[in-house]
């Protein structure tokens, strides 16, 4: 991270300057291996993510922010945890520790640093490192070392995220009982010119899964796949923003009935919002081969809808049209875009498939408006306890409901907001607003059987009400009609994990981090998988889970119920008593009603086993 004495970065790829030279010696006479010098040593490899678009964007400024990170923050905090800088390369950088522990501890702290450093950059602007690290033996030449645990090292950063670290197995192990660090487990991985795979974990503030970086798309699916892109308000019209945001919502809603394709969820595609997007970089980032954009401009009682598809390897486009019609039409539009799409990509689609597309509608425009605005304060409202906001998502829908008493959005946002008030103890009466939130579900699906949301809505009501073999199979009947929909494989993943089959829950969550793979509910997914580690007595994997959910969302009850029981199951009491603290804190209802019996879990030996746990926690704090 640093220049040379002319001004100029070095070499474009750290790769070329930090890869083991061993090779070179690959066919020195035997007799002189006795003379290499080696030593065991921990191995950190960095370099700058999305150096060349820094550095094309602006290469004074990038190069002179390097140097000045370099010389105050990275060499002041490698020297304070005992390490040295073998060498830099243009954008990257190899350091080597003594100590494994020192080794990672340093490499948290130039994260952090540099993520403080750049809070007040735009974020094109930031200077990001991706960190790897290895321990094992080295060739020594002089202050430089080689070997394959370099090599494996500067692999290891390939797979990091920007400002994030993986390290090796070997690593891990070395950490356990030293280091408290959220580590996520990524498997075994195969590296470019390493003949074993290589267990990683990773961490990072913003670690996802799934999440790929600049040199690790994600990788296509066997099917096609496409990602619906928030379309554009032309008019500028805030007051229209929800009406263009439910047509986007719709379209994603509507292809992801078929099941021969992968559809990018709602919440991943609408991180895009709002910015002018490369669609191969979306492809990139998503791993699709399919973007569909468009553009929306409403004027009095017309409208008009433009959209293109494009291939998102190439940039080609593929297909583009234009609609205008006036207002009253807007639902054919909705499905005559569809059709389009549809067509585009599968031309196989079947009469009958393309049949399912047409749902019940609403027949009053100003209805669905809205529900649909209705829809918008529900939403905004699942993460927390704002009662304010719920009340009034279901004061418009039930306006929208005197418009037109067969509006399904504006039924299906009662359940979802009274199912919220709830769960989430923002009622008056909870089992009130439970029985509300079942029947406007059971309301809705009389008007539309294709609509999963109604099924998954009145399923986690039925699970409120602990009729769980009824709700698990809506929860079932909801994730079949649209097995796309992160809210259905959610549902049903608890409603598996709650009974006892978490191998299949397990499986339903993790398609989750790969179908959304930018989704901003990914807490709700580790809420479960901590949920279904602690029925598997697997405590350590639990607290796991359990440590990113609360990175990602602090403040959710559930995951710091389950973190709390998964540390009493591994005899971290006072780690158990933190997490009960802090759920007096942010939700005291939540805690008395569990202590109190109630459990969502349905095998009896699990339910106990809950009650103890919590117990034991709660009597550490009292």
């Amino acid at each position: 991270m640093e220049m040379t004495q002319a001004g100029h970065a070095g070499p474009a790829s750290s790769t070329i300057g930090l890869e083991s030279r061993a090779g070179l010696s690959a066919e020195a006479p035997q007799h002189r291996l006795a003379r290499v010098q080696r030593r065991l040593t921990a191995i950190v490899c960095a370099d700058v993510a999305g150096y060349s678009r820094l550095v094309g964007l602006d290469e004074v400024g990038t190069l002179f922010a390097m140097k000045a990170h370099h010389d105050e923050l990275v060499q002041p905090t490698v020297a304070r945890w005992a390490g040295r800088v073998v060498k830099t390369a243009g954008d990257g950088l190899l350091m080597e520790f003594a100590s494994i522990v020192d080794a990672v501890q340093c490499a948290v702290e130039l994260q952090e640093g540099l993520a403080r450093r750049g809070a007040d950059m735009p974020l094109d602007r930031r200077i990001e490192l991706r960190i790897g690290i290895n321990i094992g033996e080295v060739v020594v030449d002089g202050d430089d070392i080689f070997g394959e645990s370099v090599n494996i090292a500067a692999r290891l950063q390939g797979l990091a995220q920007p400002g994030g670290i993986c390290i090796a197995g070997r690593v891990h192990e070395e950490l356990q009982g030293k280091l408290d660090l959220p580590f996520r487990d990524r498997g075994e991985q195969r590296l470019k010119n390493i003949a074993r795979p290589i267990r990683v974990w990773s961490w990072g503030h913003n670690d996802r899964p799934c999440a790929p970086t600049e040199s690790q798309a994600l990788a296509l699916p066997d099917k096609p796949s496409i990602v619906v892109l928030p379309f554009d308000n032309m008019g500028g019209d805030a007051a229209q923003q929800a009406f263009v945001d439910g047509i986007t919502e719709d379209i994603i809603t509507e292809l992801s009935r078929f099941r021969f394709l992968f559809v990018i969820a709602r919440n991943s595609a609408f991180t895009y919002k709002g910015q002018a997007v490369d669609v191969r970089r979306v492809g990139h980032e998503l791993g699709v081969r399919y973007v569909l954009e468009g553009s929306i401009r409403r004027a009095g009682n017309r409208v008009r809808v433009t959209a293109q598809l494009i291939a998102a390897l190439t940039g080609a486009h593929l297909w583009t049209e234009r609609y205008d019609r006036i207002v009253e039409d807007i639902f054919d539009v909705q499905d005559a875009i569809t059709r389009s799409i549809v067509a585009a990509v599968a031309p196989e689609v079947e009469g009958a498939e393309l049949a399912h597309v047409r749902r019940a509608r609403p027949t009053d425009l100003k209805a669905h408006e809205i529900a649909l605005q209705a829809w918008a304060d529900a939403l905004g409202s699942y993460t927390r306890p704002d009662r304010e906001l719920r009340d009034r998502a279901i004061a418009r829908a039930e306006e929208a409901l005197r418009i037109d008493a067969n509006c399904v959005r504006a039924l299906v946002t009662l359940a979802l907001a009274h199912w919220q008030h709830a769960n989430f103890h923002t009622s008056e009466s909870a089992p009130a607003s439970v029985q509300a939130a079942i029947e406007a579900a059971t309301r809705a699906q009389s008007l539309d059987r294709l609509n999963h949301q109604a099924f998954i809505f009145r399923g986690l009501g039925l699970w409120m009400a602990q009729r769980f073999d009824e709700a698990l199979m809506d929860l079932r009947h909801g994730y079949d009609l649209n097995p796309s929909d992160p809210s259905a494989l959610i549902a049903l993943g608890w409603g598996e994990v709650a009974m006892g089959h978490t191998d299949m829950g397990v499986r339903l969550l993790t398609d989750v981090l790969r179908i959304s793979p930018r989704d901003s509910q990914q807490y709700n997914v580790y809420t479960c998988l901590c949920a279904a580690a602690f029925i598997d007595r697997d405590y350590a994997k639990g607290v796991q889970w359990g440590v990113i959910g609360i990175r990602q969302h602090p403040d959710y009850p559930p995951i710091r119920h389950f973190l709390a029981l998964n540390y009493v199951g591994l005899g971290q009491l006072q780690r158990a008593a933190s997490e009960i603290e802090a759920l007096r804190r942010v939700a005291p209802e939540w805690l008395a009603k569990r202590l109190a019996g109630f459990s969502a879990l349905v095998r009896p030996e699990d339910r106990l086993r809950s009650l103890d746990f919590l117990r034991q926690a709660v009597g550490v704090t009292t």
